[in-house]
């Protein structure tokens, strides 16, 4: 199990510096059109930021969590018909 916990560590690890460097490029965009005064452009991309910073969050969160898994989830649809 702690190959898999390292593997998946590692898997979090690289969505976090995805999240990080989308973020920064977001910052640079954000910035660029504040200077344009394109104000509705600066809050969609403002949006985008917020989301990469939380999924990279989230993301940490994750990490080093060896909790298990289920092997099966029940499929949902079977249960509702019975």
């Amino acid at each position: 199990m702690a190959t898999n916990v390292t593997e998946k560590d590692k898997t979090l690890q690289e969505i976090i510096a995805w999240c990080e460097q989308l973020e920064i490029d977001g910052l640079r965009l954000a910035n660029a059109l504040l200077m344009q005064r394109d104000v509705t452009a600066y809050g969609v991309v403002k949006g985008q930021i917020d989301a990469y910073g939380k999924t990279a969050d989230h993301c940490r969160s994750m990490l080093g969590y060896s909790g298990s898994m289920p092997s099966e989830v029940p499929n949902q649809s079977e249960d509702a018909k019975e």
